[in-house]
């Protein structure tokens, strides 16, 4: 009988165009060395969700390993990269619907790899399933492999990421103000979320532990936190959960983590959960809070509904017209407030260092930064398909 180590090494062998994608898991699964071996031996590329642990660590500048981040976008242009025929997944499903629907369209063979049998397949398009120790598989398919290494597919997905980001950079800088007339933009042009989820990415020190919350900021961690060579641990609350207990948990796990803890989270579920900021006096643990504060439910304007109004704004958006400033008073931490992006970044690199909690606030209009990022969406899938 074939082992499924055998099975999965002779396709692999066999594939021309092969992915890894690692969806959302407590810790990194498999762990990265492991996977850095796997992707080093196949020649796969890794398409790492943001609460995988491995879209920040050490092996996304392993020789061999090509971790990518920027797929929620490019993904959507037509042809951007030729369908695969295979896919290893670990994790969750990923949290980018651009991904899953990407996934559930191409035919290929996907084989879900989880330790207890679970199939954690939002599509219900996975082809296979392994119940199998991640870190132990990804090991043994990694030294059983012989001949893999698709090095032409990899090779499409790293002209992608590099055009990708640079696009990127430009956006969140306003180096081209997308979307905003066309004109030339300003270094404290007004925020819009994406840019400050990419500035908290890359500015958090080494072993920081981010916890993101759901709705648009773990969206926009996804689309716009690139990939780094320094590690940091990447938490959130996926699934029926929604909004509910956010910054409790997150202080419950920085507490029990080492390195600096920062709170990306929007002003609704802000709100839903104030009791728990007690858990920084009576758990002991500092934390930079950084609130995304667009007077509501921002991820509505996603939906069709938003052309209705009424009753989008009252019954979807819901702006609830809070001044949060006072927590700080009521908590005992220093609050402030920003509408640009250089002093944001100037102040958050230094509260995350400062061992005290500090509460960020950034203000921000919901409409406006969705028609930036559909604009950025737009401008960054030519910019990528340009080069091909």
């Amino acid at each position: 009988m074939t082992s499924p180590v055998s099975e999965l090494a002779a396709a692999i062998e066999t594939t021309d165009r092969g992915l890894i994608v690692t969806g959302p898991a407590d810790r990194p699964t498999p762990a990265r060395d492991a996977l850095g071996d796997l992707a080093a031996a196949t020649g796969f590329p890794v398409l790492a969700d943001p609460l995988s642990g491995h879209r920040f660590g050490a092996h996304t500048d392993r020789d061999g390993a090509t971790v990518c981040g920027g797929y929620d976008s490019y993904l959507d242009a037509s042809d951007a990269v030729p369908d695969p025929e295979f896919v290893l997944r670990f994790g969750a499903s990923p949290t980018s619907k651009v991904l899953r629907k990407y996934l559930a369209g191409t035919g290929a063979r996907q084989v879900l790899v989880d330790t207890a049998g679970g199939w954690r397949e939002a599509e219900f398009t996975a082809t296979d399933l392994v119940a199998a120790a991640p870190d132990r598989l990804a090991s043994a398919v990694a030294d059983a492999v012989d001949g893999g290494g698709a090095t032409n597919y990899r090779g499409r997905f790293e002209r992608l990421e590099r055009r990708y980001w640079d696009a990127i950079d430009s956006a969140v800088e306003g180096a081209t103000s997308v979307g905003d007339g066309g004109g030339r933009g300003q270094p404290d042009a007004p925020l819009f979320e994406g840019a400050v989820l990419n500035t908290v990415a890359a500015a958090c020190p080494p072993e920081t532990t981010l916890f993101v919350s759901n709705s648009m900021p773990v969206r926009d961690l996804d689309r716009f936190g690139e990939p780094r060579a320094e590690p940091m641990r990447t938490l959130g609350n996926r699934g029926v959960s929604g909004i509910d207990g956010i910054t409790s948990t997150a202080l419950g796990a920085g507490s029990a983590a080492d390195g600096p803890l920062v709170l990306a989270i929007g002003d609704v579920a802000f709100y839903h959960d104030m009791n728990g900021l007690l858990a920084l006096r009576r758990c002991g643990v500092d934390a930079t809070i950084v609130l995304l504060n667009n007077d509501g439910g921002g991820i509505f304007h996603k939906l069709p509904v938003e052309s209705f109004d009424p009753p989008f704004t009252e019954q979807f958006r819901t702006p609830h017209g809070l001044e949060f400033s006072p927590t700080g008073a009521l908590y005992g931490f220093p609050v402030d407030q920003f509408e640009a992006l250089a002093p944001f970044r100037s102040a958050f690199s230094d509260a995350v260092g400062s061992g005290e909690t500090n509460l960020l606030s950034v203000r921000l209009d919901a409409e406006r930064s969705h028609r930036r990022r559909e604009a950025i969406h737009e401008a960054v899938c030519e910019a990528v398909l340009s080069g091909e």
